[in-house]
């Protein structure tokens, strides 16, 4: 008996995980300095973290290194991380996150863990091999927890990390809790040059202190040669880079009903009001000097150009955060720091907000413990006095808070700190806004930024102002709705019984899809292979043996992980706590949903540009090269064509975005601008002259098709369809000049619409060739009509040249006597072309060009993520990046996964007829001798 339980003793003890030994503990934290910054902020975060490594030298800290999305980093990394499986233990969390991160079990309750940190009982800190807690803390010790987190908190964010989850899901322990330790305090300002001050004549001591002084100060910088009077991010976050403007006028995104539902409250008369004065600022026309100017304000695009702007001196205003403990790290002698202005409403406002730390949920009880008191180490005070230090002696003691100097004993540098600037920080912390913290807000900047993008591209200004703002306040109602309807979703039973049979006769529709075209390829390849003479495997044991590693890499890369995710459409996945089973729910979800197909149509019209603009390209650079007479052309086509692929796709894409910037500046802009310097006659000579040039490519297309006889139908029939888009492309001026330029226009103008529309307005769209050009900035990437087509152009030109090589191989098949041939018979390039070169490689044409048809559908992703995110307004959100978004950004993966079950569907038949013409393909070494 004795040695049984001696036994089980020693058992048990080799069962237990001693959190609170010296038993090493890798922790993988959110929110550390990178290795290269030298920043003032960056040394201190570094000194607090080896004074805790100091105390806990059994715990081992590194950064948490994920990727993200240029200008929504702190969305995307730690959500990648999560997805991965790599996320951080210590995980960053801000107003917006905290909610999809509770309702979606990423957070540990905090009060529970510091319960057992500050406990005597050792044993509450210590767990089993399966996880489980040896002890667990009273009420009260949790009571007394709680209290001291509170202590440590400003009151307007303890409703932010003090609350209670908005579902009710296993995993996610009921009740109020605190879920996230602040770390710093963040509210909004307003920064300004004072070099670009005096270079426009204003005083640098006095920043604008209303918004029409505001307008005034920018509107005046803007005379100067390449300056801007502010700046704020643009495009999807064009909300977030605006929030001051709306918050000062009493604008609040989300609010919380007696209820305890979050609505949206952005549909306002306070909110139209905003808006309408971002319009004025980023829009509105004015003159100084007798020259005339349009907008005053940079709205950047996602990205580092206006910070680049602001560095140079090229922007005289722009909004910033301060922190709690150092205000801020800039040279006071170069820039200012101010309160933001008031409203006409007689207030201000800015974002408040605040940088949190959480404990993921996911990790070991060791890990949790470890990051607990991680956590409370950095937001006490002994962490607070380290900062201080490391900041006093850094040289940046003046940015500091004057109490923590004073608090410290840091008397003699109190007098250095720039006058005003304690104060703007107390300004803006008591007139801070919260940043929306309620269910699925993560992403309500995107939801508010469409009503404001819609407002920048309408010609609201001509219209009187009180008209202006009711069509913006209509346009807020809808966006309202709509978020209301995203947040909530909340159904009828009778509803739901329609949807889903809907969704299940989809189902049924591509389960019978997926098989038949299965079925269908097995045959064709069966029955090919059944005409022949039948041989053992064996005798092909040398080409299987060369084809596994290859097979092996596919089936693990792509259809491993796609019968792993097929299944994950008919749950409701959760990452961290379980998953539900909802059947055919998500399917019945998304054919109702109008974003899943808008999605879809931008999708088609992305093919159509893609195939339309980029498949025949690669062909005509490929006969080029082989039909230039000399070596010099020869090496000049190479060139340019084949440059592209020796450029980083991440160059590329910051290049055409710096092509496509919408200011007078902008590269394509200064080209179009320069037209305009021509007289009546040159101007009429070019237009004229373009026109010619473009219908003879149509003509020359569409005779393509016409003699082309010996191509497959389907090739010619692409042709033909290429050549009856671009005419369609060039009718659609036509027939946008016989519509008019739209009520909206015509209203704002005050038009007659009889003579801007029907024949009149064809009648000036021809007369409109004749004269000079009146051409006006386009905004390119911003426009929603031009967007895609300027996501298409940079990837026509980047595969031009590598898609050329196929084709240059193919046209080695093509017997060289028949050329002479022709040639001696007086055939031109055309015609040897229409009768000789194409017809001898029409098969790989239409194998490539299904392929292309495929891979539109399937790819364009990253790249419209790089260059729009998605924007204008959804303008370039492809089915593609829409599933991206809702699975990985939104965390709907069921939802994602039945969006590519229905875009699978349509890839699948393409992908099918590809296969069934391979299969009856024969393929040999070409004789070019």
């Amino acid at each position: 008996m004795f040695g049984l339980t001696l036994l089980l003793l020693v058992w048990g003890a080799t069962r237990l995980e001693a959190t609170g030994t010296d038993e090493p503990v890798l922790l993988r934290a959110d929110g550390l300095p990178t290795v290269t910054s030298t920043a003032a902020l960056a040394n201190a975060q570094r000194a607090v973290l080896r004074a805790f490594l100091r105390d806990h030298p059994n715990y081992r800290i590194e950064p948490f290194m994920m990727p993200g999305i240029q200008g929504q980093e702190m969305d995307t990394r730690p959500l990648m991380g999560i997805a991965s499986g790599n996320p951080p233990h210590a995980i960053y969390v801000n107003f917006r996150q905290s909610s999809s991160y509770i309702n979606h079990g990423f957070l540990e309750p905090l009060e529970v863990l510091l319960a057992r940190v500050l406990a005597a009982d050792e044993r509450q800190r210590q767990a089993d091999a399966d996880g489980r807690w040896l002890a667990d803390p009273d009420s009260a010790q949790i009571e007394a927890a709680l209290q001291a987190i509170l202590d440590r908190v400003v009151s307007p964010v303890w409703p932010v990390i003090h609350r209670a989850a908005d579902v009710d899901k296993p995993g996610i322990p009921p009740g109020r809790h605190v879920w996230a330790m602040p770390t710093s305090i963040l509210v909004g300002a307003l920064l300004y040059r004072k070099d670009v001050f005096q270079q426009a004549g204003l005083d640098p001591r006095r920043p604008p202190r209303t918004w029409d002084e505001l307008l005034d100060y920018s509107r005046r910088i803007k005379t100067l040669p390449g300056k801007f009077g502010i700046t704020f991010a643009g495009g999807p976050l064009i909300s977030w880079g605006a929030y001051s403007f709306l918050a000062s006028n009493g604008v609040t995104y989300m609010d919380r009903r007696p209820d305890g539902r979050w609505r949206a409250a952005f549909a306002s008369r306070e909110a139209a009001e905003a808006i309408y004065f971002i319009l004025r600022l980023a829009r509105e026309t004015f003159e100084v000097d007798g020259e005339t100017y349009q907008g005053a304000a940079y709205i950047g695009l996602p990205g580092n150009d206006a910070s680049l702007r602001w560095e140079r001196g090229q922007i005289g205003m722009q909004f910033t955060t301060l922190r709690d403990e150092m205000l801020a790290s800039l040279n006071p002698e170069l820039v200012g720091i101010a309160p933001l202005p008031i409203s006409p409403r007689g207030s201000r406002g800015g974002e408040l907000n605040s940088t949190m730390m959480g404990v993921f949920h996911q990790t070991t009880p060791a890990q949790k413990i470890a990051v607990m008191r991680y956590i409370w180490f950095i937001t006490s005070e002994a962490a607070q006095r380290i900062r201080t230090r490391v900041f006093v002696e850094s040289g940046f003691g003046r940015f500091v808070r004057p109490d923590l100097l004073e608090r410290f004993g840091y008397h003699d540098v109190l007098r250095q700190v720039p006058s005003g600037w304690q104060e703007t920080f107390q300004t803006a912390l008591e007139s801070g806004v919260p940043e929306p913290y309620g269910r699925n807000t993560q992403f309500i900047y995107t939801k508010v930024s469409e009503p404001i993008n819609w407002a920048l591209q309408q010609p609201l200004l001509e219209f009187s102002e009180e008209e202006a703002l009711q069509r913006i306040e209509a346009i807020l109602a809808d966006a309202a709705q709509r978020v209301d309807k995203y947040m909530l979703g909340e159904m009828s039973a009778e509803e739901w019984a329609t949807r889903r049979g809907v969704g299940a006769s989809v189902l049924l529709f591509i389960v019978v899809i997926f098989a038949g075209s299965l079925i269908w390829v097995w045959r064709e390849f069966t029955a090919q292979e059944s005409g022949g003479t039948s041989r053992s495997w064996w005798a092909y044991r040398k080409a299987y043996l060369l084809v596994l590693p290859a097979l092996s890499v596919v089936m693990f890369w792509q259809y491993l992980p796609l019968l792993m995710g097929a299944p994950l459409a008919l749950f409701d996945y959760e990452l961290v706590i379980g998953s539900a089973f909802v059947g055919i729910d998500n399917f019945a979800t998304v054919l109702y949903d109008e974003r899943f197909w808008a999605s879809l149509g931008r999708t088609f019209y992305w093919v159509l540009l893609t195939v339309g603009l980029g498949f025949w390209p690669p062909i005509f650079v490929a006969v080029l090269l082989d039909e230039v007479p000399t070596g010099g052309l020869k090496y000049f086509f190479r060139t340019v064509f084949y440059l592209p692929t020796v450029v980083s796709g991440v160059i590329m894409v910051f290049l055409w975005r710096q092509l496509y910037e919408p200011s007078e500046s902008g590269f394509f802009n200064q080209l179009l601008l320069s037209l305009n310097d021509l007289g009546p006659v040159a101007g009429t000579i070019v237009k004229l002259g373009a026109l010619g040039a473009w219908l003879s490519l149509i003509g020359l297309v569409l005779s393509l098709a016409m003699q082309l006889r010996e191509l497959t139908w389907p090739v010619r029939g692409a042709i033909a369809v290429f050549g009856v888009a671009l005419l369609g492309a060039t009718l659609s001026p036509i027939l946008s000049a016989w519509h008019g330029p739209g009520n909206l226009v015509i209203a704002a103008r005050g038009l007659d619409p009889a003579a801007v529309t029907g024949w009149s307005g064809v009648g000036a769209f021809f007369a409109g060739l004749v004269g000079s050009f009146s051409i006006q900035p386009l905004s390119w990437i911003d426009d929603p009509d031009l967007a895609m087509l300027c996501i298409v152009l940079p990837t026509v030109w980047a595969t031009a040249g590598p898609g050329c090589i196929i084709y240059l191989a193919a046209l080695k098949t093509v017997p060289e006597e028949l050329v002479e041939a022709a040639t001696m018979d007086g055939a031109g390039i055309l015609q040897r072309m229409a009768y000789i070169t194409l017809p001898r490689i029409k098969f790989l044409i239409l194998i490539q060009l299904v392929g292309a048809i495929v891979g539109a559908f399937k790819g364009g992703t990253d790249f419209i993520l790089a260059m729009t995110g998605g924007g204008p307004n959804g303008a370039t959100r492809v089915l593609g990046l829409d599933i991206f978004e809702r699975t990985f950004m939104e965390l709907h993966y069921g939802l994602g996964a039945a969006m590519a079950w229905v875009l699978g569907a349509l890839v699948i038949v393409l992908t099918a007829y590809q296969l069934k013409r391979m299969s009856q393909a024969e393929f040999s070494t070409a004789d070019t001798k």
